[in-house]
């Protein structure tokens, strides 16, 4: 088996230039999303790539990773001037990138992708399957993943997806790795286990680029940091020269006191309450939801506020316990009867729960009130361009078109998208289950502005978030949950966050 970990002995010296960028540019026709970039990443750090949705993050990632060519400039690595011009030929140089959206096979084992197109054969002409799956395993133990290598792709987590890529990016043999948001759907031990694997690599030469969304995270983490701002690099600093509030003015020329701006509300009569509720995953959950209120789950992944609010919105059958919505007591068995109701749920993968992405924007945002758009059999036109274009202008949307697909989109956008399209249909209680996963601190701020307006309107908001300093400065009531149940509810900002984060661990 290959490893990484032998493969990077003979890395250049730790310090000098490993890959230069100079003058590079890259257009989309009229888009011009990179702009005379000048960069070097050296030799054995990790340098991190911040900016918001749509400053040209991802378009870095794939010119340095051959999926699109440059529009001018030079790329040097280690000295000499490369074309970059496919996948193959950066993989071949030792570049390999593992991306926020994983981009592997679900119907294949952990094995199968660890090893996909660079298979162990026997006797030159059979899968050697034992073999792989054994390596497999190996190397996921060294790694200090807890996965198991003989499991389907599609058994596993998002998060635990993305370790998987990860232990394939290390067994291709990469002297420059590139982590786009890697943490962003991982659980604590996981964060723990690959940065562990980072610092690991880092000693060993290899040149970590680090995208992230979580300042907080480069700050733990990187050397230096860059910041590119609509296509443009603005600056770089070393992390330990700089501070959060600096990088904040450089990425969005706001200061960090506006993004958690919370106004003063009075709140109205209680509008959602459960009393002991159960299901699968939870018990025992008592909640109360007032007009014109936030209300923060917080807990470790696997902590049970998922599967509460999912059963709240009629995707999981609750097995006892009851739901009082506005009064009257509710017995919720579907989605349909959650949304006439008016009960909105945000779910936790834009991607894979929020989107059809081959659909345009505009359908997307109209899914839940075609009926509303009908005139008898057939769909006005009219209406439904009127009704996507008003969503596109009040959340501020950055698409070409109504027409262009939701894959199209940045993360932000994406997740812009699966608001207005419950702003669309309208609700009296919304569920935000991790509602700014990998979008950029100003989109963050557009979100939370936009929630403020719900509150604002009626409004109640069940806000889930792995993110402790989201919950912590928004939800007027925050409930802790630890193995499926709720054992902690503070006050707006009554406790600390070390008080809360023991809770939530059971230490």
């Amino acid at each position: 088996m290959t490893m990484l970990m032998d493969s990077v002995s003979e890395s250049p010296t730790v310090g000098g230039p490993i890959l230069v960028l100079q003058k590079l540019d890259k257009s989309f026709g009229p888009t011009h999303a990179l702009k005379t970039v000048n960069l070097e990443f050296e030799a054995g750090e990790v340098h991190a790539i911040v900016g918001e949705n749509g400053a040209g993050k991802s378009t870095l990632i794939k010119v340095l990773t051959g999926v699109f060519p440059r529009s001018s400039g030079e790329i040097l690595w280690h000295g000499a001037s490369v074309a970059l011009a496919s996948p193959h030929e950066a993989i071949n140089l030792g570049i390999n990138a593992v991306h926020q959206e994983v981009v592997l096979c679900p119907h294949l084992t952990v094995a199968a992708n660890i090893f996909l197109g660079d298979e162990e054969m026997r006797g030159g002409k059979f899968l050697d399957h034992r073999r792989m799956m054994r390596d497999a395993q190996a190397l996921l133990d060294s790694l200090g993943f807890a996965l198991p290598a003989g499991a389907l792709l599609s058994s596993l987590t998002i998060g635990q997806q993305q370790l998987v890529a990860t232990a394939r990016a290390e067994r291709r043999g990469a002297t420059f790795l590139i982590f786009d948001e890697p943490t962003a759907y991982l659980t604590r031990q996981e964060t723990a286990a690959l940065f562990a694997l980072i610092r690991r690599l880092k000693a060993k030469g290899v040149t970590i680029v680090y995208i992230s969304h979580r300042l907080e995270e480069v700050f733990e983490l990187c050397d230096r940091v860059s910041v590119l701002r609509d296509g443009a690099l603005v600056g770089t600093r070393k992390v330990s020269e700089t501070k959060e509030s600096e990088l904040i003015q450089l990425m969005i020329n706001r200061s960090i006191e506006q993004i958690y701006h919370k106004e003063t509300l009075t709140v109205g009569p209680t509008l959602f309450e459960t009393d002991k509720l159960s299901g699968a995953g939870f018990h025992d959950v008592s909640i109360k939801v007032r007009e014109g209120e936030i209300v923060g789950l917080y807990g470790l992944i696997g902590a049970g506020r998922s599967e509460f609010v999912q059963s709240v919105f009629g995707r999981r059958p609750a097995s006892s316990g009851k739901i009082t919505f506005q009064g009257k007591d509710v017995a919720i068995r579907s989605e349909r009867q959650a949304m006439d109701l008016g009960i909105a749920l945000l779910p936790e993968s834009r991607r894979d729960q929020g989107l059809c992405l081959t659909l345009g924007v505009g359908l997307n945002i109209n899914l839940p009130i075609f009926e509303r758009l009908s005139v008898g059999a057939l769909i006005s036109n009219t209406r439904e361009h009127a009704a996507a274009d008003k969503q596109i202008r009040d959340v501020q949307i950055k698409t070409a078109s109504r027409a262009a697909p939701a894959t199209s989109l940045s993360g932000g956008n994406q997740q812009k998208v699966v608001i207005g399209k419950w702003l669309n249909h309208g609700a009296k209680l919304y569920i935000f289950d991790e509602p700014t996963v990998g979008v950029d601190v100003g989109t963050k701020a557009e979100i939370y502005r936009l929630l403020g307006s719900l509150l604002k309107q009626g409004a109640g908001i069940i806000m889930i978030s792995s993110y402790l300093p989201e919950v912590y400065e928004l939800a007027d009531t925050l409930h802790v949950f630890r193995g499926g149940t709720i054992v902690a509810t503070h006050n707006y900002k009554d406790a600390s966050h070390e008080a809360i984060l023991s809770e939530a661990i059971g230490v």
